[in-house]
């Protein structure tokens, strides 16, 4: 009888970080932990430990303590493979040390996975020996990063061998169907967390600025959390409630809802990674309006697949709207050019790129 072959054993991840995407758990690392908790790549399990919850200050204790403590307990009991840590910075870097920790007693490879859309001013903000410990506690055998200028930064505040860091932009799925608009009205959307961070203070301002003409023609949703009643109050203030709805929170079905008829969709954020409601609305050939922080000029070329403005910048951000608003032609190229450049994020191809790196840490 023929010898039948052995399946080979499947490398056994374990990814620590942020909840899966739901009520609890809300932004990008969310968005991304819920893709690496949906691969079926039969080669590989991924298993989900959260350490960080958006809830009330003891149950986002008992998650992160919690956390820690199992994603160790797993890793010194052999049950482990690889780790995957995702990373933000401040009290994320605090609950990845442990487990960190317990992969280097126990031998296990890990994987720092960054999303912090600030590490570097963060952590030059730190004394010289709260460095010395994040850089003792962040030890890795390899790094992923969002961008390369992000890259840049990580390897010179924790002087990381570059040979070991990797740039992995973050994932998104293109829909069969573009975006088309519903009505006369086109609609401008905003999605993230709301807060000045993300420009949305900005969005109200430049929504105040515009011509009575350009009122007309638009509509705007700032849909997130954060500063909801701040945002709903300072559109009060600017006596923009005509043009502005404030929506808070939208669940992924919600979001998808709103971005399918969306014509503009604008985040002039002054701190970021790389967003990923702007991965999804390039996907979607929505004309984008954004601002070059983080990883996003790495992606965004302005005049090219979308607008680039200085943060902070009420004048051209009323340009830009105003543009948009009027030249269907330019509102349509932008948006095409854009689900182009995207293309190339395809998350099938993030999902092989991260089997890849599992597999060679694993070989070790």
């Amino acid at each position: 009888m023929p010898h039948s072959v052995p399946t080979p054993t499947p490398v056994r991840v374990l990814a620590i970080g942020p909840a899966p995407a739901g009520p609890e758990s809300r932004g990008g690392m969310a968005t991304v932990m819920s893709h690496m908790a949906a691969l079926t790549d039969s080669s590989v399990t991924v298993h989900v430990v959260p350490t960080y919850v958006d809830a009330s200050r003891w149950r986002w204790l008992w998650v992160g303590v919690r956390g820690m403590l199992v994603s160790s307990w797993l890793v010194l009991a052999g049950r482990v493979d690889v780790l995957h840590v995702h990373l933000g910075h401040g009290g994320s870097v605090a609950r990845k040390a442990l487990p960190l920790w317990s992969a280097r007693i126990r031998g296990v490879p890990a994987l720092i996975h960054a999303h912090s859309f600030d590490f570097a001013g963060w952590y030059r903000e730190q004394r010289p020996t709260v460095q010395r410990g994040v850089r003792w506690g962040l030890r890795a055998n390899r790094w992923i990063i969002l961008g390369r200028n992000l890259a840049d930064e990580y390897i010179v505040c924790l002087r990381l061998d570059p040979n070991r860091v990797a740039v992995l932009q973050n994932p998104v799925r293109i829909p069969e169907r573009t975006a088309s608009s519903h009505g006369d009205t086109l609609t401008v959307i905003s999605l993230g967390r709301l807060g000045r961070r993300k420009g949305t203070y900005d969005i109200i301002r430049a929504a105040s600025a515009l011509t009575p003409e350009i009122r007309t023609m638009l509509h705007i949703h700032l849909a997130g959390d954060g500063e909801v009643e701040q945002a709903r109050a300072a559109v009060v203030s600017a006596d923009v409630a005509d043009v502005i709805t404030v929506h808070g929170w939208l669940d992924a079905a919600a979001s998808s809802q709103l971005l399918s008829g969306a014509d503009i969709f604008v985040l002039p954020s002054y701190a970021e990674g790389l967003p990923m409601a702007l991965l999804e609305a390039m996907a979607s050939a929505v004309a984008v309006i954004t601002a070059p922080v983080g990883s996003i000029a790495e992606v965004v070329r302005d005049g090219e697949n979308g607008v680039l403005i200085a943060p902070g910048d009420i004048d051209a951000l009323v340009a830009a709207l105003t543009r948009l608003t009027t030249d269907h032609d330019e509102r349509r190229r932008l948006g095409t050019a854009g689900r182009e450049t995207v293309r190339g994020l395809d998350i099938a191809e993030w999902e092989a790129q991260l089997v890849r790196t599992w597999k060679s840490l694993a070989d070790r």
